[in-house]
């Protein structure tokens, strides 16, 4: 491998524009080709790993990343001095080439600079919800009115509403580190999509006769995760907290929801008890670490729900942009690749004219002459 000589700044921080001039911030990860001589970006860093080569020599391999997604940078050259000014959540400087490596785009670094940002860009470098934030705010409020259960709403209100500091952590917050959702708004797209789901679920076992309490349902979906709002963080990068390591959204999830709960006129203790075990069981087995199996219809619907969402969404990620016929690579956290089936041709269904009723009677009547 051809090592180059890399330029560290440990000048104070500038401003990113004042690295990236006009074209601020520059290339995003998705848009890196390997037909570039050189690019000059900003990225945020999301791991640092030193190592050795053969020879005994130190290099850095970085994961930068912005809103787009992520790249492996290599610093060949100079890794004691880029070790000591550059780590995990800062935002860089980076001029480099960038050539394929496996397959994959990667990054080789000639200059490396750390960069002071405002609050106001940080979500240029954080990965975001492909769906419009707008839009899941007023589903979120919509779905949130559809309780007709007061206090249940209220507590929703609290918890999830926009006016309060809890809801809007959660309208914000990543609804995971890596698997699933891993991104700004990840939690409110994620509680969302189960509660649509559990909501045509409902309706449709209702029909089947099941007895089920819809708006306890609904409540659970949206409050299964609200732990995450303490489990991890949401600036610079999704990390777990203390207290997200040690106890775990679950068990957090428990504590938010029973504190917000507390002088609610009218919630009734074996209601909070159900919606309670709601949030205890949604991990539908003990192997998952879910404290409790689902011992409600609207427990076990509500995990089915949750678990079929979190590998969806990583599914479509998966084949989004794939060919038709074509694989994806091993996915570990799936267990699994993903074929995309080629689209079905069929030709045009012929068009129809409308018969008039005296005709469509007198075809009626030919039909038994016999």
């Amino acid at each position: 491998m051809r090592e180059v000589n890399v330029a560290v700044s440990l000048a104070p921080r500038t401003d990113p524009r004042g690295f990236c001039g006009p074209a601020y911030p520059g290339p995003m990860v998705a848009d890196l080709r390997e037909d570039v001589r050189e690019i000059v970006g900003c990225f945020l860093v999301y791991e640092k790993q030193r190592r050795e080569t053969k020879a005994g020599k130190p290099f850095l391999e970085l994961l930068l990343g912005d809103q787009t997604g992520t790249v492996t940078a290599m610093v060949w050259d100079d890794a004691e001095r880029c070790d000591r000014c550059v780590g995990p959540d800062d935002v860089v400087g980076v001029r480099g080439k960038v050539s394929v490596y496996r397959e994959k785009m990667q990054l080789t670094v000639s200059v490396i600079e750390p960069l002071e940002i405002s609050d106001d860009d940080l979500a240029t470098f954080l990965p975001a919800s492909p769906r419009d934030r707008g839009q899941m705010m007023r589903e979120l409020d919509a779905m949130v009115a559809s309780i007709a259960d007061l206090p249940l709403r209220t507590l929703l209100v609290r918890c999830v509403g926009a006016k309060t500091q809890l809801g809007r952590s959660f309208r914000i917050h990543p609804a995971a580190k890596k698997h699933h959702h891993a991104y700004l708004g990840g939690l409110m797209e994620h509680s969302l999509s189960v509660a649509g789901a559990a909501d045509r679920l409902c309706a449709h076992y209702r029909e089947q006769g099941a007895q089920l309490d819809r708006d306890l349902l609904i409540a659970g979906a949206l409050l299964h995760d609200i732990g995450k709002t303490r489990e991890l963080t949401a600036r610079r990068s999704f990390a777990y907290t203390d207290e997200g390591q040690l106890l775990g959204h679950i068990l957090l999830g428990l504590q938010v929801v029973t504190r917000e709960a507390e002088g609610i006129p009218g919630l009734r203790a074996d209601r909070m008890l159900h919606l309670q075990h709601l949030i205890a069981s949604h991990h539908g087995k003990y192997e998952f670490a879910s404290p409790k199996l689902p011992q409600t219809l609207e427990a076990l619907l509500l995990s089915f729900a949750d678990d079929l969402d979190a590998k969806m969404n990583p599914g479509m990620r998966a084949v989004m942009g794939l060919a038709p016929g074509g694989w994806t690579p091993f996915d570990r956290g799936m267990d699994r690749a993903f074929y995309r089936p080629p689209a079905l041709e069929t030709a045009a269904a012929p068009v129809l004219e409308p018969v008039a009723p005296r005709e469509f009677v007198a075809d009626v009547i030919d039909l038994f002459r016999g």
